[in-house]
């Protein structure tokens, strides 16, 4: 589950510099990464545009009292047919699809909420591979992001907070790199292709879009990379697998999934840069995983078998207590992404 998606054979790193991804005009040059054990980055790294924004969720102690048109996106695997991009609130209730295909995953909100871009199937040639699809949140004015299929696989999108533009990963001979989409024109752009590209998959951008959080390319490391593609550097790493990082709205923590030592277990744990410490958040044999944040920063929904089959939760982010399920089927149901 770690490599990514199989695919057919798309080209060199070279060819994505053709007239139709033009490469970036500078040259821009990495930092030195900082690695080792569980590391963190210094404290003037931390982010300085930090104000979480007032949540409409109403907390006293762990009960959630609902006031609020937040939604969380989430992909609902039945045991017939394909997938389908499912929205729910917080608290569990008004579920209802956005929208349905033969495959697709990976469901972004755009930072005002009014549009989402998910991962489709796209008929390429005589096959398909994933691109970039995108409707508003009512599940209307569903289009390509670009107006012909790309020639490499398009993969885990993420909205800049202007909506200008999607950071993506994009699968070259199988090898995954960071880029960037423009949404008016669906054009792709690698970054630092003259330094080989920025190898990582599932990027996602801070709240300011000043930073890009991204699982390393041995799926052992969390990097960082400014909006352009510079100042590269590790901001975590371990001797086990990490899986999809995301910022809180405030940037001063990354939550993320990783594998526990000499087990196939994953559980979520919380960096926070701010205090310099590591803090798992849940302590179950289940698989938990897909950590997303309430855009007050006090909860994260995330997905877990703990029931048997794979449904999404909430917990409270500092503690990881005030458990919730909030779907509730017979339904794989993985991959949430919390409203902003």
């Amino acid at each position: 589950m770690f490599a990514p998606r199989s695919q057919h054979p798309i080209g060199s790193l070279r060819s994505i510099l053709f007239p139709w991804l033009p490469a970036m005009a500078a040259s821009l040059v990495l930092a030195a990464c900082e690695s080792g054990g569980d590391t963190l980055a210094p404290a003037s790294d931390l982010e300085e545009e930090t104000t979480a924004a007032p949540s409409n969720i109403v907390h006293s102690g762990e009960a959630m009292a609902l006031t609020t048109t937040q939604r969380i996106l989430f992909m609902s695997y039945p045991t017939a047919g394909g997938p389908t991009v499912t929205k729910v609130d917080p608290t569990g209730v008004s579920r209802a699809p956005i929208a349905a295909a033969d495959y697709e995953s990976v469901a972004a909100w755009s930072r005002d909420n009014k549009r989402i871009a998910l991962v489709r199937q796209r008929p390429f040639g005589n096959t398909s591979q994933d691109d970039i699809y995108l409707i508003n949140a009512d599940g209307s004015n569903g289009h390509w992001a670009a107006p012909t299929p790309s020639a490499y696989w398009v993969h885990d999108p993420s909205w800049s907070p202007d909506g200008s533009r999607l950071v993506v990963r994009v699968n070259i001979q199988n090898y995954a790199h960071l880029a960037w989409m423009d949404v008016a024109t669906g054009q792709l752009t690698l970054f630092n292709p003259l330094q080989g590209g920025v190898s990582g998959s599932r990027p996602s951008y801070n709240s300011a879009g000043t930073r890009i959080i991204y699982m390393g390319p041995d799926y052992k490391t969390i990097e960082q990379i400014n909006a352009d593609g510079s100042n590269h550097k590790v901001r975590f790493s371990s001797a086990t697998f990490v899986w999809d990082p995301s910022f809180s709205p405030d940037g001063k923590k990354i939550a993320f999934s990783r594998q526990l030592a000499g087990t196939n277990n994953f559980e979520i744990f919380v960096k926070n840069f701010a205090e310099g410490t590591l803090k798992r958040l849940t302590t179950n044999g289940a698989y938990d995983t897909h950590p997303t944040w309430s855009p007050d920063g006090t909860r994260i929904a995330f997905a877990s078998n703990r029931s048997g089959t794979q449904q999404i939760w909430t917990m409270n982010s500092a503690t990881g207590g005030g458990l919730s399920r909030i779907t509730h089927t017979s339904n794989n149901e993985s991959e949430p992404a919390w409203s902003h």
